[in-house]
């Protein structure tokens, strides 16, 4: 589909591999280990969005506090927080707002029913054109002693997505040796997938990316380094990882 819309990550050389940016109203899953920079990813991309292209965005995160990220991002030279005052960014921290509740540990796992109805009102509300979901691992806690609920429920928050006016980016993790994905299921839902490495390479720890999986265009398929600049994610399109 060439004639597919495009929206631009904004992030160098990701947007060469993938024809100009993820497709239009897509649900796209990033997995990787710890350390490969998967959040720093999804945030450039709501960031990139808002500075770039006038797309307001929403980072959404279950785990990592509002003043790590806030604190991390500002070392790339993002200024979150002006956004927010504009209201082109939410940052969204819901386990801050867990912590506030004093729920138990077991009522603090959220679930994609409470998931889709916060961003059913949330989407309408703030007209948000991208959305960064961080991360998928925390949400599949809900379910995972209960066989074949997670991948339905995915499913149907997939297809919540797909119904919105927003291009998605869901986070999760992999563990270094096994499954690409947490839960080895998350792939099969998305219409893209990207999978960032952390490789060891004669003592010294290197970040990849591969395009593994997307719809409705031709996409670069074989491994690229990565580097992280003062200003973020690079990803060195012309270079190949063996």
């Amino acid at each position: 589909m060439a004639n597919t819309a495009r929206v631009p990550t904004g992030i160098h050389g990701l947007d060469e591999l993938i024809g100009g940016g993820l497709p239009e109203k897509s649900v796209n899953l990033v997995s990787g280990p710890a350390g490969s920079a998967k959040s720093l990813l999804a945030m450039q991309f709501i960031y990139n969005g808002i500075k770039d292209y006038g797309e307001p965005g929403i980072y959404l995160t279950l785990e990592e506090s509002r003043e790590n990220i806030l604190r991390a991002m500002s070392s790339y030279g993002m200024n979150i927080e002006r956004y927010e005052k504009e209201g082109t960014l939410i940052l969204l921290d819901m386990s801050e707002i867990r912590r506030r509740c004093d729920v138990s540990e077991e009522a603090a796992v959220v679930g994609f029913d409470a998931l889709s109805n916060l961003l059913d009102n949330l989407l309408t509300y703030s007209k948000a054109r991208r959305l960064s979901l961080d991360s998928l691992t925390a949400v599949g806690l809900h379910y995972e002693d209960i066989p074949g609920i997670l991948r339905r429920e995915l499913f149907k928050f997939s297809s919540l997505l797909h119904e919105k006016n927003v291009t998605s980016l869901l986070i999760t993790e992999s563990i270094e040796g096994g499954p690409l994905t947490r839960y080895g299921i998350e792939q099969f839902i998305a219409d893209s997938f990207i999978v960032l490495g952390l490789e060891d390479v004669k003592g010294e720890l290197r970040r990849t990316m591969t395009v593994r999986k997307m719809r409705f265009t031709k996409h670069d398929t074989t491994k690229h380094p990565i580097l992280i600049g003062a200003s973020g994610i690079n990803v060195s399109a012309e270079a190949k990882v063996f």
